[in-house]
């Protein structure tokens, strides 16, 4: 959990939320947003959105816990780039295409793991654990390896327990620049480097990446469309929002929120005051760390307009003994059956509507800001 600092950052949220469940109002935009419904559906769009946000802008591709020792790495595939990332036996992370340099074939099949030297399995060219080319069988017969030094590394940076790279060979960027002070501040109070990942991960099919990413946006429908489920302990639609730039912070008011007046802040149990979802643009959401543990869901577009995938990955703040393992994979199939059956089942529908809708426009009320700046910001980077 978060050291004594960190915490003052969610009882300062948790205030907020008491303030406004006294008020009856959430946190609200100055006016109703609305967009197109083509927008969801067009190709050209989509490809827009490929090539001017995720082959550009920085990604969360990994925490730090995932890869904490040297040799440590693991793999996933963001719109059709295969990456690599591992951290190196001088401690600093990076991030590869996991492609050999002589044929682009996969060096690492598996999701992660531990590795001295990555050997590529078609004809065994080796590679260090800073990408440096070690190996090649037969050398002398296959000619000049001049600018063959290694794999193809993508530019990357570690802060505040995150790893973040660009698509883009030649992008620049510092992760600090990219989330802004205050969003550092409030994923260090996370301790995310602190914590230990549970290697079972849920994969989901779902619609269109937005359609998605904006049911991780929104708070007004978690005491709704989960009112059963994960939201039978929520008050609804009485969220804080924190709009950082392209990513949001969005508190939620739990029915112990008078525990903020009844108790000292000390005392107060903070699953039951708050929850709490940080939003990385463009694809990620964590969930959770003001108790022990999170939940990180990633967004990968799919082939075409209407597909994408959800992945979702949960961590704890002890590490993986047999009865963590337990609880870990509980946590993991309700949050599963939660976004299939009711978040993706629902979004779906959406999809299925959207060429009735073609010509009409869906609507982001006031009390749905974090939607309305996530779109505002898809417009602005890709039209």
């Amino acid at each position: 959990m978060a050291d004594a600092q960190g915490r003052q950052v969610f009882y300062e949220l948790a205030r907020r939320l008491r303030d406004n469940v006294a008020r009856g109002l959430p946190d609200q935009a100055d006016e109703i947003l609305p967009v197109a419904a083509a927008d969801y559906a067009d190709e050209a769009q989509y490809r827009r959105e490929i090539a001017q946000i995720f082959e550009r802008v920085p990604l969360l591709v990994a925490l730090s816990c995932d890869i904490p020792n040297s040799g440590d790495f693991v793999t996933h595939t963001i719109v059709g780039r295969p990456l690599l990332i591992v951290r190196g036996d001088d401690g600093v992370a990076r991030v590869f295409l996991n492609a050999c340099r002589h044929r682009g074939a996969a060096i690492i099949g598996e999701p992660f793991g531990n590795r001295r030297l990555f050997s590529c399995p078609y004809h065994a060219w080796s590679y260090d654990r800073q990408g440096g080319l070690k190996g090649v069988p037969d050398r002398e017969t296959f000619g000049d390896l001049a600018g063959i030094d290694g794999l193809i590394e993508l530019p990357s940076d570690e802060l505040a327990g995150a790893l973040f790279a660009s698509l883009d060979v030649n992008a620049t960027f510092t992760a600090r620049e990219w989330l802004g002070d205050t969003l550092v501040r409030s994923l260090e109070a996370l301790r995310l480097d602190a914590m230990y990942p549970y290697r079972v991960t849920s994969t989901i099919a779902s619609p269109n990446w937005k359609l998605a990413a904006d049911g991780y946006l929104d708070g007004y429908h978690i005491g709704l469309l989960h009112r059963n489920t994960i939201g039978v302990r929520a008050i609804n639609n009485r969220n804080t929002y924190d709009l950082l730039g392209p990513h949001a912070r969005i508190g939620f008011a739990g029915k112990g929120i008078n525990q903020v007046d009844e108790r000292p802040e000390g005392e107060w149990e903070l699953g039951e005051v708050m929850s709490l979802v940080h939003y990385i643009f463009p694809n990620v959401s964590i969930s959770g760390g003001h108790k022990d543990t999170i939940q990180l869901s990633r967004l990968f577009p799919g082939p075409d307009v209407g597909e994408s995938t959800t992945v979702q990955h949960q961590y704890f703040y002890e590490p993986m003994t047999d009865d963590m393992l337990a609880r870990a994979e509980e946590k993991r199939l309700v949050y599963e059956q939660v976004v299939r059956d009711e978040d993706c089942a629902t979004i779906f529908t959406i999809n299925d509507a959207l060429p009735a809708l073609a010509r009409q426009q869906l609507v982001f009320g006031r009390n749905e800001p974090a939607n309305q700046a996530f779109h505002r910001t898809v417009r602005e980077l890709a039209g």
